[in-house]
């Protein structure tokens, strides 16, 4: 789904924001700022194509008569692109907490091209395909 930011400003100069799905309708509540204020100007901007980092619990049930769960402590990384692209990325390998958190970090504020070279280099699988072979 295609993200865009929804910039809104009000005569008395409050300014905010709102993420929105872009086929989101605006609501009549969007248009008015925290302490009643209507708007005067919107502006709508699309998202470049910077990565968007999210980090997945590989937690599972993995018997459920014994109700037994596995992986709880482990996390895959995923990045993919706010812009509508299907360009993603799901690591094939999973980590520990603290991992994962170095890794994640290592993809803010990085383009779809900055991403992939790191992505490669770390060797976490391919990209755009939800398929991990263990």
């Amino acid at each position: 789904m295609r993200k865009e930011w929804r910039e809104y400003h009000s005569e008395n100069g409050e300014v905010w924001e709102i993420f929105a799905d872009s086929n989101d309708r605006e609501k009549t509540e969007d248009l008015i700022s925290k302490s009643g204020n209507s708007a005067v100007i919107r502006k709508y901007m699309k998202t470049l194509d910077y990565v968007q980092v999210t980090i997945i619990p590989c937690a599972r049930i993995t018997d459920d008569i014994k109700k037994r769960e596995g992986k709880e402590k482990y996390f895959r990384l995923k990045i993919n692109l706010l812009n509508d692209d299907d360009w993603f990325g799901l690591s094939r390998d999973f980590f520990d907490k603290e991992e994962i958190s170095k890794l994640a970090n290592m993809f803010i504020g990085l383009t779809q091209k900055q991403a992939e070279r790191i992505w490669n280099a770390k060797k976490l699988g391919n990209l755009n395909t939800n398929r991990v072979d263990l």
